[in-house]
């Protein structure tokens, strides 16, 4: 049984992605920018270079993330049941700053082959 309606199948057979797919309450998404900023206030640094790709080694909040069912679930009805948690990056933008990533297919650059493989991509914006 897919956790993915028909719907978000075709979508991701037709777009290459999904969205949106609710994961979180806003009080969840709240407690995990809040473990992302107490991290950058208590270990300054830690959430760049090795840390920002390893993000859920470093906090068992943004493990738990990781491991979500519901994200999980979606992924599986995607790719099938043998997934692999290689790696978890966060991409944090601050208000007013500048910068952006394009938009862009992550298995040029990954090297993991065959590329039947996904990445989940979570926005925590505006939750002051």
């Amino acid at each position: 049984m897919s956790y993915l309606s028909s719907n978000q199948l075709k979508q991701y057979e037709d777009e290459g992605f999904v969205s949106p797919i609710n994961i979180f309450s806003k009080d969840k998404a709240k407690e995990i920018r809040n473990e992302i900023e107490l991290i950058e206030n208590k270990i300054p640094g830690e959430l760049e270079n090795s840390g920002r790709y390893n993000a859920h080694l470093i906090s068992p909040l943004l493990d738990e993330v990781t491991h979500n069912s519901k994200i999980l679930d979606a992924v599986q009805s995607l790719i099938g049941e043998n997934i692999l948690v290689c790696g978890t990056t966060l991409f944090i933008k601050n208000p007013k700053e500048k910068g952006f990533v394009s938009y862009h297919q992550d298995a040029k650059y990954i090297g993991l082959e065959p590329h039947s493989w996904g990445d989940c991509l979570g926005c925590c914006d505006r939750l002051k």
